[in-house]
């Protein structure tokens, strides 16, 4: 896809199931690597989730009158609620890790995240659909508890550099190829 402005493979109006967030539940130990990853999709139940951008801004009035702002970074974010305790096998193995982690008080290790965004609705199934992965992100459980199902709603902070490239397929297991 390179640097060129990508193209929206679209005959109608996107769904929300085109943008898909996973995050690496492998806990592979050493180095790391895309192809070691085990990416489990986020949003079990979850009727809406999107990434908010956050940008860092600064406006200024020049003395003649006139504003100018500055979009300085983004801080992209996400939150998942409600998020329902499952079995491992029904998507819940991130449940597993981060419950683990906040009932050990672990709390370095809530910065240790892979995290992967793939646009199923930039490219096609020949040549890739476009993703990112930000290797040091964040999960941030936000509570533990509900009224009829356990419940531990969580976000993410999406951190580090990017790295860009495609995937094989939108859903499931996708396969990443980073950018030459």
């Amino acid at each position: 896809m390179g640097n060129s402005t990508p193209s929206f493979n679209l005959t109608a109006e996107a769904l929300r199931n085109a943008f898909v967030l996973y995050v690496d539940v492998s806990q592979h130990p050493g180095a790391w690597s895309p192809t070691a990853a085990i990416w489990e999709p986020q949003g079990y139940k979850t009727e809406e989730a999107a990434m908010e951008f956050n940008p860092d801004k600064s406006t200024v009035t020049d003395i003649l009158g006139d504003t100018y702002t500055d979009v300085n970074k983004f801080e992209r974010a996400m939150t998942i609620d409600p998020n329902t305790l499952r079995p491992t096998g029904v998507k819940g193995k991130l449940n597993e890790i981060v419950h683990e982690i906040t009932r050990r008080n672990k709390m370095a290790e809530l910065s240790q995240f892979k995290v992967l965004l793939v646009y199923g609705y930039i490219g096609d199934t020949t040549d890739g659909f476009a993703a990112d992965i930000y290797p040091d992100s964040t999960i941030t459980p936000n509570s533990l508890g509900g009224s009829s199902r356990t419940q531990m709603p969580y976000d993410i902070d999406f951190g580090g550099t990017a790295i860009f490239g495609t995937v094989d397929k939108v859903l499931p297991d996708p396969t990443f190829t980073p950018e030459a």
